[in-house]
């Protein structure tokens, strides 16, 4: 945790340093994006690796168990054994060294070569012999089991593999393989683990500390919505803002707040400033678009986990101040510079501000600044100061020279051993092998790329002892030609990861908002797999999951599946990577003719592929009783689209026992993807959300109608708009007979609520019948029929009706009425009746103000 706390301390220094200098040559923007650098390193606690350049060269913790631990004899560690375990060592050693038993025949029929680790009693050696004790040429004995050496610096087929070789040839110790390849996330584990290990009453009153800040700023911000949100009122006039504008007693100053619903609030005397709403709106605004009810958490998230470091609240100060400074520049730019003067009025017109010390909890942004930051704040606007181009390439070097300095820890002195000696390389049998190190395993099966020539996928893992299980831990895409193969592509799991968001049940209990992710254990539906490269830095962690980025299979092939999965010509492959769990994940990687490389694609759970039909199949158990088929399709760019969703329930008190969902995407309609620009935009998880949120209309409509629909075509708007049909061809001629608008509620964009019903008497397409309606709609008035439909409408959501108006007619497939709803709310809603059949046809709301 030292390292932690003195390498965040420095980094905040050089920057504070940094800024002093270059603060008015580099745009103000700029310097509100380097606080990020700072925010992540106070919110990672481990360092990412060992580097000469850290900062943390510098310093020595003589109390550093990990220190100590390390300080092993080096001889012992490098024959991988000490004195205590030597005669263990000497009576239980096998040679791990692994012997490739595949020929060409075996590649060419696609069997399956596994390597396993030979004992050494089985070789004909002594039983009481050790590797490291024996004195036999073992490097001879390695070619001659493996049948030929290296020729001309290609593999031959028949060569032998180790783990423990090919860490030597790599100038890692046995054992280390882990460390340098799948297992850094179990080493950013373990790390994390150390860094908080608690053995000092110091630890216990940080951690108190923590709880307290959190509980504090939990309180405070609660206390002020509440508040807030009892004294609000919409602001009547039209703003033309981003954001819903709200008039409020409680605000001091204009802000903006909220988190996952934000808006602007105006004071009392704001609300008056007809001629100054302008800037505050804007100012507000750009906060938005700067994302700074997102920044408003980091900054109070960073004050809590380091309540106790001043250096920390003076950089969240700073951060702060080089905000408003950067709305400030940017709302001029949007105004234009002749009203520079007009714009530092308001901001003298605002200048009330709240307590001080609330401002680090407080998660809003507000207008008004102290003395000093107003007084900086209208030297920028008066001044127009000039930016340097130079000045910014010169930042970015330093701060990329700091970002290095303090995110990687001290070099801790031992070095690694080197090739060239004689028996120390390059041997699967050398005598430094540990004994613990597990077998490595080669699978290869066969692949075709459509260009005539031989290629194999060779799966390079390791048995994970106990168990039963492999970890991959890389796949080769060779070209297979003159008993020869030459490595083309390495493939390393560790390299990619999954765009988890949120579980099922997560989506069950949170109403549908998908705003972060949630690790599955039991994936259900295909997600894709992304580098950290492909993603904006300050999303990676919002989004991915899968941190120890292992692979594990059932089998030492990896389950492999190779066939063409998006059907362009070329064949795909898909590998297992969890095993334990009934829905098992596998990563499908895409061949790309241009770049020839397979590229990661998605993570299917239990992938099937039906040719003939062109999609690929993803049966799961959903749980409690629930089982699912996802359909899917990729089209021309590659991207995997949800088409079809077909449930059975088994559950006593599911609403369908069968459900069978096609999902259509007209020019209109939001793709059933998960793809990062979706997963940003909308939450998340569209697909989840599209079948949770369709089950969710369908069963409205049952509890409405009677009438029960478990098997129609739909489509989602990006308004939330659920729209049913019977195919898809009528769905693309609008032959719709329900659809339902969530908006906001189901996480998509902000629109009036709704919900349409055109049952069989009304047109000839609807599979609707409206069962439940009152005994004698003929000899009730408007009114009555009002009445009755909105006290059982799922829109109401159990308001109380306290007077109904009509308000004219319309004319559609037939005349209908058109009534204005107040509930006790103080809500409108608004109803549509049909002169005809007497059946409410839709219903919208609610509306804040009275409907015309």
């Amino acid at each position: 945790m030292g390292e932690w706390i003195i390498s965040s301390s420095v980094l905040i220094v050089l920057l504070i340093v940094l800024r002093y200098f270059f603060r008015k040559r580099l745009a103000m923007r700029v310097w509100y994006a380097l606080w990020l650098v700072v925010a992540v390193r106070l919110l990672v606690p481990v360092s990412f690796s060992e580097s000469s350049l850290s900062v943390m060269n510098l310093f020595e913790f003589a109390g550093s168990e990990d220190s100590q631990e390390t300080e092993a004899d080096p001889e012992a560690e490098r024959t991988g054994r000490n004195d205590v375990a030597s005669g263990l060592y000497a009576e239980e050693s096998s040679v791990s060294g692994p012997v490739e038993m595949t020929g060409m025949a075996a590649e060419k029929s696609g069997m399956v070569a596994e390597q396993s680790g030979m004992s050494a009693q089985g070789m004909g050696m002594p039983e009481e012999t050790g590797v490291a004790a024996g004195g036999k040429d073992h490097k001879a004995e390695a070619e001659l089991l493996s049948g030929t050496a290296d020729v001309n610096g290609q593999k031959p087929l028949t060569q032998g593999l180790s783990a423990a070789a090919d860490n030597r040839s790599a100038g890692r110790k046995p054992g280390e393989e882990r460390a340098a390849g799948g297992g850094r996330g179990r080493e950013f584990l373990s790390a994390c683990g150390t860094a908080f290990a608690g053995h000092s009453v110091l630890w216990h009153i940080w951690f108190l500390g923590v709880l307290l800040s959190v509980g504090g700023t939990f309180w405070l911000n609660g206390k002020y919505r509440k508040r807030v949100r009892r004294s609000r009122k919409r602001y009547g006039a039209e703003t033309g803002s981003r954001l819903p504008v709200y008039v409020s007693a409680v605000v001091d100053s204009p802000c903006m707040f909220g988190l996952i619903h934000p808006a602007v609030y105006l004071s009392r005397e704001a609300a008056q400033e007809s001629a100054a709403l302008r800037y505050v709106l804007c100012h507000e605004n750009i906060h938005y678009r700067h994302h700074d009810n997102l920044w408003v958490v980091v900054r109070a998230a960073c004050l809590c986990l380091h309540w106790y470091n001043p250096l920390v609240w003076m950089a969240a100060a700073l951060s702060e101040q080089d905000g408003e400074l950067a709305c400030d520049e940017r709302t001029l730019e949007i105004l234009g510079q002749e009203e520079r003067i007009r714009y530092g009025r308001a901001l003298l017109d605002f200048s009330a501000q709240g307590s001080v010390w609330q401002r680090g909890w407080k998660l809003s942004t507000a207008m008004s600044s102290g003395k000093k930051l107003l007084k900086e704040r209208l030297q920028v606007i008066v001044g127009e100061p000039k930016r340097q181009a130079g000045a910014l390439v010169l930042v970015m070097v330093l701060t990329a020279f700091f970002t290095a300095a303090t995110f990687t820890g001290k070099v801790d002195g031992r070095e690694l051993e080197t090739d060239g000696a004689p028996g120390e390389s390059g041997d699967a049998f050398s005598a430094d092998n540990s004994l613990d190190s597990p077998a490595e395993s080669t699978a290869i099966r066969p692949v075709d790329l459509g260009d005539g020539r031989e290629y194999t996928l060779k799966i390079v893992g390791e048995a994970v002892s106990g168990n039963g299980e492999y970890r991959i831990d890389r796949i080769e895409l060779n070209w297979v030609h003159d008993r020869m193969e030459d490595t083309l592509q390495t493939i390393l799991p560790e390299d990619v990861r999954v765009l988890y968001t949120r579980s099922l049940e997560d989506i069950r209990n949170g109403n549908g908002q998908m705003y972060y992710y949630a690790l599955e254990g039991e994936p259900l539906y295909a997600k894709p797999l992304y580098t950290e490269e492909d993603l904006p830095a300050r999303e990676v962690e919002k989004f991915l999951a899968d941190e120890n980025r292992e692979m594990y299979s059932d089998a030492p092939d990896g389950s492999v599946v190779v066939a063409d999965l998006n059907f362009d010509g070329y064949q795909d492959f898909c590998v297992q990577a969890g095993t334990g769990t009934v829905n098992i994940p596998y990563y499908c990687y895409l061949w790309n003719p241009q770049g020839e490389r397979f590229e990661p694609g998605y993570m299917i759970p239990n992938v099937e592929v039906d040719s003939e039909a062109q999609l690929i199949k993803s049966a799961t158990d959903d749980g409690n009783g629930q089982h699912s088929v996802k359909y899917y399709r990729f089209d021309e760019a590659n991207i995997l689209h949800m088409v079809r969703y077909v449930e059975e329930n088994q559950s006593p008190d599911a609403v369908f026992p069968t459900l069978d969902l096609t999902y259509c995407e007209p020019y209109y309609a939001l793709p059933a993807v998960d793809e990062w620009d979706y997963g940003t935009r909308y939450g998340g998880a569209l697909t989840e959300r599209f079948v949770y949120w369709a089950k969710e209309a369908l069963t409205e409509l049952y509890e409405w109608s009677g009438t029960k629909i478990d098997k129609a075509c739909f489509t989602v708007t990006r308004f939330g708009d659920f729209c049913f049909a019977n195919t898809p061809e009528e769905l693309q001629s609008s032959l719709i007979y329900y659809d339902r608008v969530y908006g906001e509620d189901a996480g998509f964009e902000s629109c009036v609520k709704q919900m349409g019903v055109a049952t069989e008497r009304t047109v000839w397409f609807s599979p609707v019948i409206q069962w439940n309606k009152p005994e004698n709609p003929d000899g009730m008035t408007d009114h009555e029929l009002a009445e009755w439909y909105f006290e059982r409408a799922p829109l109401a959501e159990g308001e109380k009706l306290v007077s109904v108006e009509g308000i004219g007619e319309g004319i559609g497939y037939d005349t209908y009425s058109i009534l204005n709803i107040l509930a006790e709310s103080g809500n409108f809603y608004q109803i549509y009746l049909n002169g005809a059949t007497r059946e409410m046809s839709a219903m919208y709301g609610p509306y804040e103000e009275r409907p015309d």
